[in-house]
């Protein structure tokens, strides 16, 4: 079993103790032991920073918050910009909340062709990965992703998100908290964790607007991370409540498609969603 699958997994394994929701913010809400546990092995799984695979791009920038219980989180912007390079004015942001074992540094280069189409994406290491500080807990990222989507909110006309596997879960959470945006991308991500233990309410499926017209589902019937099992109920309710959604003949887990030509043909489906919201409005 891969690095990806074998996290998912265990995050989802981690509820067989159970516990209140707690009022710290780093708390543990899976189980106190297990999801410790199994978010340090994530961590393991995870990279080193290196700013040097960032170095040669003029457009991306080192990035910082300090989230409410004053934690620093690290990350990157890629700066809108023109096909020659130049810095343009932003149309609006792209928030991308990553997979597992994914780390800014190595993610963010992937999205040249949304900083091309005008959005300035962002790119934050979850806390406890990267340099960021604080606890690897799922409520405090949870919360993280709300302030930081918040944030952003206050600068920017279009407010555009994608949640990778994992970070799908996050984004879900933002969309469910009547935070305001534009369109959003959930990508692969489990439809439930409550099944396991986790509370009710941090699953994808209790976190869809009634109207989930600007959503984009999407699955893939070659993933070997998360099977249809996990990722069909999302998939279909969504479709029910009016999003768009695509169960992909030949899409895997996000970053792990079998050939350039199928990954590609996934990231311009995302960008054909993000720039068309933007067009019936």
């Amino acid at each position: 079993m891969n690095i990806e699958a074998t996290m998912i997994a265990l995050v989802i394994m981690a509820a067989s103790i159970g516990n209140t929701e707690a009022m710290d913010r780093e708390a543990t809400i899976c189980g106190p032991l297990k999801e410790r546990f199994y978010f340090w092995m994530w961590s393991m799984n995870a990279p080193s920073p290196d700013p040097t695979l960032v170095s040669q791009f003029k457009n991306i920038e080192t990035i910082s918050i300090t989230t409410s219980d004053n934690k620093k989180l690290t990350g990157y912007k890629y700066n809108s910009h023109s096909v020659s390079g130049e810095k343009t004015k932003p149309k609006g942001y792209l928030l991308v909340a990553l997979g597992n074992a994914m780390i800014a540094d190595r993610m963010i280069t992937s999205f040249g062709q949304f900083a091309q189409k005008g959005l300035d994406v962002y790119i934050y290491d979850y806390r406890g990965y990267g340099n960021s500080e604080g606890k690897r807990r799922l409520n405090a990222i949870i919360e993280d992703y709300k302030e930081i989507a918040l944030d952003l909110n206050k600068s920017y006309e279009r407010k555009y998100l994608y949640g990778i596997s994992l970070g799908g879960v996050f984004v879900s959470n933002v969309i469910g908290s009547d935070i305001d945006f534009d369109a959003a991308i959930i990508d692969s991500s489990p439809s439930r964790l409550s099944t396991h233990g986790c509370p009710k309410r941090i699953d994808p499926v209790e976190n869809l607007p009634k109207n989930s017209s600007k959503l984009f589902v999407i699955t893939g019937k070659k993933d070997q991370v998360l099977g249809d099992d996990m990722t069909q109920e999302l998939r279909e309710v969504a479709s029910k409540k009016g999003a768009k959604t695509i169960h992909g003949e030949h899409f895997a887990h996000p970053f792990m498609d079998s050939n350039e030509e199928t990954h590609q043909e996934r990231m311009q489906r995302i960008m054909e969603f993000l720039m068309e919201s933007k067009q019936t409005e």
